[in-house]
């Protein structure tokens, strides 16, 4: 609903006053930082028999952070356009590869190498699979 022109019509004020403006402010870095620890924190307590190695939970706050700026990259870097309209990133993203690692067993993640790969692994399959062109993935990497 832009200005009238160029095939646009306009909107008038009795329509208008039907709809509300509303501006959320965005999660600061410190939020999401707290809010995807305490993620993390619950995903490495949840196996009552089995825990995680202390290397591994150790490793929460740096996963996290790199979570975190690798989606504010992203975001800044590939921007929709319309050839490319589905690059679109939000918090939903972050939650997924945070989602993928809660599944994971003490059995599967033995060490902070293996967390590592599957920290690697999560990020490239929920933000990279979007990617179509080579350029852009080869970036992404």
């Amino acid at each position: 609903m832009g200005p009238p022109g160029a095939g646009k019509n306009y909107v008038t004020d009795r329509y208008i006053r039907h709809f509300v403006a509303l501006y959320v402010e965005p999660y600061s870095d410190d939020s999401l930082m707290t809010i995807f620890c305490n993620v993390l924190d619950w995903a490495f307590l949840q196996h009552e028999k089995v825990t995680f190695s202390a290397g591994v939970r150790g490793l929460k706050d740096k996963i996290t952070s790199a979570t975190i700026a690798t989606y504010t990259e992203l975001k800044n870097i590939f921007r929709p356009t319309p050839a490319k309209s589905h690059y679109t990133y939000n918090l939903r993203d972050v939650s997924k590869v945070f989602q993928g690692i809660s599944k994971t067993t003490p059995r599967a993640v033995r060490n902070e190498e293996e967390m590592i790969k599957l920290w690697a692994h999560e990020c490239t399959r929920v933000f990279a699979d979007r990617l179509i062109s080579e350029e852009d993935r080869v970036q992404f990497l």
